[in-house]
């Protein structure tokens, strides 16, 4: 599987050349206006280009858990990512489409691990995180880790298409994803 791996993560195409990845959430937010945008422009090579350079492999996955993370749970979260890179090239450059196309404001709410786990009432992750990241921060999350959730929606409104759990993994964004859905029941 590692070679599979490798070999997928080899071959990922690297994403426009005009944007520079820095760790800070209005450059997250200007990384899904880019990707957006491709998607809406039908745009399908960059659009997977920005996918491909946001999921994971099993090195960037540990970037994001805990150094005792358990094997089985890693393994399935390698296995998710690698899912989705073998996905059609349709299917691939809209992994993360907005849904609807009125859909075109991008926010990004971002909370550390501990902020995440305490998930108090009317604070950022109560409001804008699942209850499984809260799940996940207990178990397997980084401390001192800050993710982001990534909502793109009608501007005016408040709510729309949600993307789980990016983080900087000291290079360049990164997207967990749902991972709770991974965890023994």
């Amino acid at each position: 599987m590692r070679m599979t791996l490798a070999f997928l993560w080899i071959s990922v195409v690297a994403p426009a050349q005009d944007f520079k990845q820095e760790n800070k959430p209005e450059n997250l937010k200007r990384l899904f206006e880019k990707l957006t945008k491709a998607i809406s422009d039908r745009d399908d090579a960059t659009a997977i280009a920005w996918t491909k350079s946001l999921l994971l492999n099993e090195a960037r996955i540990r970037k994001a858990l805990r150094e005792d993370v358990d094997k089985e749970l890693l393994a399935k979260c390698v296995a998710m990512h690698a899912e989705l890179l073998k996905a059609e090239d349709s299917k691939l450059a809209a992994v993360f489409s907005p849904g609807d196309p009125k859909r075109s404001e991008v926010q990004v709410h971002g909370a550390t691990t501990e902020e995440i786990v305490r998930y108090e009432k009317d604070g950022v992750p109560f409001k804008e995180f699942p209850g499984g990241a809260k799940k996940l921060a207990e178990s397997v999350l980084r401390p001192g880790t800050t993710f982001y959730e990534v909502e793109i929606v009608e501007p005016g409104k408040d709510s729309g298409m949600k993307f789980h759990l990016f983080f900087w993994d000291g290079e360049r964004w990164s997207m967990l994803g749902p991972a709770w859905r991974l965890l023994p029941k």
